[in-house]
């Protein structure tokens, strides 16, 4: 269950999340975008860059 986690939460990040939908077997996208998360460092990153505070 990790992998297929892992899998489709990397391709939400380069795909259309309708072509996702599709390819996870998905009835629904709102069972997509559950998938549909940040990497950890992404969100440092972006904190850092757009923080006011920095």
């Amino acid at each position: 269950m990790i992998i297929r986690h892992t899998v489709i939460a990397e391709w939400l990040k380069t795909i259309d999340i309708r072509k996702v939908q599709y390819m996870a077997g998905h009835r629904y996208v709102s069972s997509t975008e559950r998938y549909n998360v940040m990497n950890l460092q992404e969100l440092k990153d972006s904190l850092n860059k757009y923080h006011p505070m920095k």
